[in-house]
């Protein structure tokens, strides 16, 4: 284990059969870049339920006679 020699690999070609070269010209294979949201469709309509609670609890604290209806 101490020896620093150099062990090479030697090919084996069978005599018989058939013979797959891989040898070739690879290359990065680019895929089409894939658009994806910020926000989904979902968090935006959360967003939106949010907004328009949060602007009616603000309306009812403004007039408190706003529910006496229900």
């Amino acid at each position: 284990m101490g020896d620093k020699q150099k062990s090479a690999l030697q090919e084996v070609l069978p005599k018989a059969g058939l013979v797959y070269s891989e040898k070739g010209n690879l290359s990065e294979v680019l895929c089409k870049p894939k658009v994806m949201p910020l926000k989904s469709i979902t968090l935006e309509r959360l967003e939106e339920m949010e907004k328009a609670a949060a602007a009616l609890g603000q309306q009812q604290e403004q007039d408190p006679g706003f529910n006496k209806g229900f």
